[in-house]
């Protein structure tokens, strides 16, 4: 009788202890899951449940050294870090993260690229269940019961709240300080509803105005890699666009151009602000770095003096005639 009620204690105390760590993992992770769906389209209960089954809470030992929350396997395509652990087969190649929100970013990318999940985001948003048995058709995991075990975690955490502007309100668990958030369907010029992610990105963040080159306002906490991502572009290429290397440092507030820039505006010239670099100056006004030097006549490297006047574009044959 002692031994049984010691195992019920020892039962009990195990539950409540997962429990606990279940509910500080959707506490830790629910804004990472609903910016994610923001940005992608794929529901942040889906994107939660999956994090909490695929990472144990976050405690597996994948997800505690290589952050990989999601199982995701390295993959031909795959180009960055990687671990080595047992699955289905013995050491097979995992990606591993810096950071778990590049993990869950990933997530997203990897479910909005691959050509065999393109069927989901036909779904309705707030539809979890399709989109639990929509994973398992696609064949993200090879447990037979992979969606029953989703929909019973969305169910039992009412992770389905997270799916709904109206339901995040209410939870308080939240950090709506951040960027508007992106709620309702999204359209384009015509009333159609749009659902692909790069089309839906284009709508929503893509700037093209004054003869200049299309951007995006980096948001805060939002990386370079990630808008690479939602525009199927190579990151070294969008680096270059910009004027950028892998040492670059981006702030929030920062354009980030998706074309090579072509500044067509009427300003000719602006006066350097403290602390302003020629880069961005570059960036600020659409003029290539490169370009920006060579109509200072300055060295590639050399930076602006405050209250300096940098020129946007080349003398006109008028203006070298004075000159001369």
């Amino acid at each position: 009788m002692t031994k049984m009620l010691f195992f019920a204690l020892f039962i009990s105390a195990s539950l409540s202890a997962q429990n606990n760590l279940r509910s500080e993992y959707i506490l830790k992770y629910a804004q990472i899951a609903v910016d994610e769906m923001n940005r992608t389209g794929v529901p942040a209960s889906i994107t939660l449940a999956q994090g909490i089954l695929e990472s144990g809470n976050g405690q597996s030992d994948l997800a505690q050294k290589s952050n990989n929350h999601f199982g995701i396997k390295c993959h031909s395509s795959w180009t960055g870090a990687k671990v080595y652990h047992d699955d289905d087969e013995k050491g097979e190649c995992f990606r591993k993260y810096k950071k778990v929100k590049h993990s869950f970013e990933d997530h997203s990318d990897f479910l909005v690229r691959g050509s065999r999940y393109e069927f989901l985001f036909e779904l309705d948003l707030t539809d979890y269940k399709a989109w639990a048995k929509g994973l398992k058709k696609a064949g993200y995991a090879t447990a037979p019961d992979y969606a029953e075990r989703l929909i019973a975690i969305i169910e039992q955490e009412a992770l389905y709240t997270y799916d709904g502007t109206k339901s995040l309100a209410s939870t308080g668990q939240l950090d709506t300080t951040g960027p508007k958030k992106i709620t309702g369907p999204t359209v384009n010029a015509k009333g159609k509803v749009v659902k692909n992610a790069k089309k839906k990105f284009i709508i929503h963040r893509v700037v093209s105005a004054n003869g200049q080159s299309p951007y995006v306002v980096l948001q805060k906490g939002e990386r370079v890699e990630a808008v690479a991502d939602s525009m199927n572009m190579r990151l070294p290429v969008l680096l270059k666009i910009n004027d950028a290397s892998w040492d670059t440092q981006f702030e929030s507030g920062q354009r980030l151009y998706l074309d090579f820039k072509k500044a067509r505006g009427q300003q000719k010239t602006v006066l350097v602000r403290e602390g302003q670099t020629m880069r961005d100056i570059a960036q600020q006004e659409g003029v290539l770095l490169e370009k920006l030097y060579h109509y200072n006549n300055m060295k590639v490297g050399e930076q602006p003096k405050t209250g300096q006047v940098i020129r946007l574009r080349p003398l006109s044959l008028k203006e070298r005639i004075k000159r001369q």
